[in-house]
């Protein structure tokens, strides 16, 4: 007797009526979003329809100054944000709360970088950035975008539900401060921030292990497993970039220069060498901005 399985591939998705046809349309559509769940959502939508070649990266559709959020929530100062060192359960939600907020604005990240840059020219020879960097941002909206879903959902887990705790936009002025040059936002957002992401993260893990809170844990690993991916493609597309913009400039100087001009302060130590290493971010780029450090 012989059994034959047969194996359903997924339907191929097709666009619907009224959906934007161009990946930096619904980028900027995306960003005007203001309910977590929706932009959630959309992100997904809008990655689907990009892996199965279905939509073009070529129209101008400029974003918003800053993305939408929901009018009820409490913003405050960075300084002010109160998480404890997870030994209470407020304290946990308040961190888990804390890095879904991130996750949120780093799906924003992920779009305003296509929308604001994308169709953009580089270069004497006025270059335009090929698909491949289309495809890594749009992956890196579609991971924080699922990791802003499993946060959410720990927190409904542990009783609470996002925009019930104050929230900061201290990532978004980042953002804000590096609109001048796709170079300037690679170097700030997609590898320093995201490289910090890589130093604190294990920390925050053990704090939720030391509380017995393994769920908490086991999701932090995930997400800081996929965000080593994340630093990889800033600095892929910072070379890329770089080398259409500044042929003769050694490529990690030009690094030191924007990073001393658009980031508010010194880079901190320590540092997790082992996670940076693996998304190619060596010493060479960070320890000469450590503390004020000037270049040789």
């Amino acid at each position: 007797l012989f059994v034959c399985l047969f194996v359903m591939d997924a339907p191929t998705p097709a666009l619907q009526e009224g959906e934007p046809r161009d990946i930096v349309e619904w980028a900027t559509m995306i960003l005007k979003e203001a309910v977590p769940e929706v932009k959630r959502d959309l992100t997904f939508r809008a990655a689907k329809l990009w892996k199965a070649g279905l939509l073009s990266h070529n129209v101008e559709c400029p974003p918003p100054d800053m993305p939408s959020r929901q009018d009820d929530l409490k913003v405050v100062d960075p300084r002010d944000m109160k998480l404890g060192k997870g030994g209470t359960l407020q304290s946990r939600i308040a961190i888990v709360h804390s890095l879904a907020n991130i996750e949120q604005w780093a799906i924003d990240l992920g779009w305003d970088i296509i929308a604001r840059f994308g169709c953009n020219k580089f270069g004497s020879e006025h270059t335009n950035l090929p698909r491949e960097f289309f495809t890594d941002f749009v992956i890196l909206a579609e991971d924080e975008a699922r990791h802003y879903d499993v946060l959410s959902k720990r927190l409904v887990e542990l009783g609470s539900s996002f925009g019930e705790l104050p929230v900061h936009n201290g990532l978004w002025q980042s953002a804000s401060d590096t609109n001048v040059h796709i170079l300037a936002r690679l170097a700030i957002v997609h590898m320093v921030h995201e490289a910090r992401g890589l130093d604190v993260t294990p920390n925050t893990i053990k704090k939720f292990e030391r509380n017995g809170d393994e769920t908490s844990a086991a999701l932090l690993r995930v997400i800081y497993s996929e965000e080593i991916g994340h630093v990889t493609s800033g600095m892929r597309w910072f070379r890329h970039v770089a080398a259409l913009e500044h042929p003769d400039k050694d490529v990690i100087e030009l690094f030191h220069d924007f990073v001393r001009k658009h980031f508010h302060g010194h880079l901190k130590p320590p540092f997790n060498e082992d996670a940076r290493m693996q998304a190619g971010f060596t010493p060479e780029w960070y320890e000469p901005l450590v503390g004020g450090k000037k270049k040789e």
